[in-house]
């Protein structure tokens, strides 16, 4: 029976960014992939018009301009011996509404109940990278070591004496090891974990908080583009409970004189599966876009819908070191469990979970984590 020593569940961002810099150190370590390739859901996506394909990051991307998420992303930089950080810009937001465009200046009294996913797009200070999210995720794969398995899906994790020795895939193949990180969908646990190691009231716990996923709409104009890169919240003039949608146009394909632009919205994920309120949000989105660029609505060649995978969770209670407690070989690199949603969010668990391993990371603790976050929220709120 082979046993690794690190088995990390999950490739996208915070996986590979574990697994790349542990196999530095052991090739015995095993990556566990649902998907047919590495990645998750920062992959190139290609948005297809006529013979052309235009290539560009899975849905909308932002990483706010803090020191904490610079220092993050230096760690990066220093792993990959490479600059990432081009520039750091003032994130000026605007918004529309009859009399036209305005500066964003914040939610008022009546913030959207997914406040902390959207405020996230929302820093004072935006990080513009040298690269696209997806090709430093192709950078990571490439340096890391160890073995892969893709298509693979985890059914469950097994104990032996009350200690978490290996996981079953598949519903049959099992893999043992050492040590195990996990960066998939964190509410997931409240399955894949016994009774004895998760009890039924901290799995309660843990599905009972809304868990919100990103709804991403790109879409391809024709025409005259719009000069703006900056974000955009639109609201329009409905009062419902959909809420606001954030996005930007990207700098245009002169030689073809097309244009891409990518929307976000955020819909709870015991809904995202129902075709019908998907249906209901993207109606939304069309709607909001089409009011605050009537031109460049009109004139869409081609679009890309994509659902990102959970961006936040439940409460799950954790060590100190980022363990499940009870579990003291069990990590959780899975951004969503970081005080940061999205991309800022996954860089930072990973970097907390391989330095709680030695392997370096941010030098930050939790608690300095929640202070800038609360900081960034009381800056919003103005």
């Amino acid at each position: 029976m082979h046993i690794y020593d690190y088995i990390v569940i999950g490739s996208g961002l915070s996986g590979i960014s574990v697994a790349s810099k542990i196999s530095q150190e052991t090739k015995n370590i095993l990556l566990i992939e649902s998907e047919s390739t590495q990645g998750g859901s920062n992959k190139p996506a290609a948005v297809k018009y006529q013979n052309n394909n235009f290539t560009s990051d899975n849905g909308l991307r932002f990483y706010p301009g803090s020191p904490l998420a610079e220092q993050a992303l230096k760690n990066l930089e220093n792993e990959l011996g490479l600059k990432l950080i081009q520039s750091i810009s003032d994130n000026n937001p605007e918004t529309y509404d009859a009399s036209g465009f305005k500066a964003f200046v914040g939610f008022g009294d009546n913030p959207p109940e997914f406040y902390n996913e959207i405020s996230y797009f929302l820093n004072q200070k935006e990080i513009t990278l040298t690269l696209p999210v997806y090709k430093i995720v192709e950078l990571l794969k490439e340096k890391y070591q160890g073995e892969t398995i893709t298509k693979s899906f985890m059914t469950g994790f097994r104990f032996t004496d009350d200690v978490l020795t290996h996981v079953v895939v598949n519903g049959s193949k099992e893999y043992h090891a050492k040590n195990f990180i996990f960066a998939g969908t964190v509410r997931d646990l409240s399955v894949l974990l016994t009774d004895e190691a998760l009890s039924p009231r901290a799995k309660t716990k843990l599905k009972k908080d809304t868990t919100w996923v990103g709804l991403c709409l790109d879409l391809l104009h024709e025409g005259h583009a719009v000069e703006k890169h900056n974000l955009f919240v639109l609201e329009g003039t409905t009062n419902d409970s959909i809420g606001p949608c954030v996005g930007r146009f990207m700098q245009p394909q002169v030689d073809v004189n097309l244009q891409i632009s990518q929307w976000m919205a955020f819909i709870d994920l015991e809904t995202s599966e129902e075709t019908e309120n998907i249906g209901e949000v993207l109606k939304k989105m069309k709607r909001q876009i089409k009011r605050a660029f009537p031109e460049m609505a009109d004139a869409i060649k081609a679009e890309r819908l994509f659902m990102t995978p959970a961006l936040s969770s439940g409460e799950l209670k954790l060590n100190s070191n980022g363990t499940v407690a009870k579990i003291n070989n069990l990590w959780i690199a899975s951004g969503q469990v970081n005080q940061f949603p999205n991309l800022l969010g996954s860089i930072l668990q990973s970097q907390f979970v391989l330095s709680s391993l030695g392997f370096g990371g941010v030098s930050v603790t939790p608690g300095e984590e929640r202070t800038e976050a609360i900081e960034i929220s009381e800056e919003l709120s103005l």
